[in-house]
């Protein structure tokens, strides 16, 4: 189930439900119903609501604007003041356990042990995953082409080299929901083709994606749908060509038609 467009008002897509009471029963990928946060006088989420299945989703905003904090509060890592959010239908908050076994997670800032190996970091997080078999991330490694720098320390990588160590981490264990947040920070162009060419792989296999960038260009291409938050709110979603149309910018760039609605 996917959300089919936003409300006039921006704030809620369709298919999120309208009461966190009932939304536990929704088996959606990623449901977000009514989110709110505040840290004291700011407001970070102003009842922010869809559900993202089965499919690449990209959470877009400006600095600020919301994306950290959900994609926290999608982790349990936040607490809402109100709303709830669920994932595979475990509550974020209250199960926040059992939902966080079947998300795969890439953060911004990467902190990594650095005196560690790629290897050896990669053999650490499988074995935080309960991952025995090491085939499907000795396959990534040679995908983005680190076989022959694994045992090479992490704190003599570069970004680059970080990052796809990160998103080989993130992909362990085939989870169900992948939350990318500047997956392209560091990459150079044939990463980010191989990195486009990994994610539409797994989204093919049933794999749902929510990637926040600012890159443009990457976002509009490979995401189904979008959304586009200001200041806490929804303002804009739905599949990057609906949004052209609605802002009446069809053949501007897609950072143009963001800022249309970001700013």
């Amino acid at each position: 189930m996917t959300a089919a467009g936003s409300t006039a008002g921006g704030n809620t897509a369709a298919g999120a439900t309208s009461s966190g009471n009932t939304a536990s029963g929704n088996t959606a990928a990623l449901v977000v119903d009514n989110a709110v946060k505040r840290y004291h006088e700011t407001v970070a989420l102003r009842g922010v609501s869809l559900t993202v299945d089965g499919e690449i989703f990209g959470l877009l905003g400006a600095n600020g604007a919301g994306k950290s904090t959900l994609l926290k509060a999608i982790l349990g890592l936040v607490p809402l003041d109100e709303g709830n959010i669920f994932v595979h239908g475990h509550h974020a908050g209250r199960q926040a356990v059992e939902a966080r076994r079947v998300i795969g997670y890439l953060p911004e800032d990467l902190q990594m042990y650095e005196r560690l190996s790629g290897w050896e970091f990669l053999s650490f997080v499988a074995g935080l995953k309960g991952i025995a078999d090491s085939r499907g991330w000795e396959q990534d490694l040679g995908y983005f082409g680190l076989s022959n720098q694994r045992h090479g320390l992490i704190g003599e990588y570069s970004l680059g080299m970080r990052k796809k160590i990160g998103l080989i981490a993130a992909l362990m264990g085939s989870p169900k929901l992948v939350l990318l947040d500047e997956p392209l920070n560091g990459l150079d162009a044939e990463s980010m083709r191989l990195l486009r060419l990994r994610i539409e792989e797994i989204a093919r296999q049933g794999t749902t994606l929510v990637i926040s960038s600012h890159v443009m260009g990457f976002v509009e291409r490979i995401c189904g749908r979008v959304c586009i938050l200001r200041q806490g709110s929804i303002v804009a979603e739905g599949p990057p060509a609906a949004l052209r149309e609605r802002a009446q910018m069809p053949s501007d760039p897609f950072d143009e038609v963001f800022l249309h609605f970001a700013l």
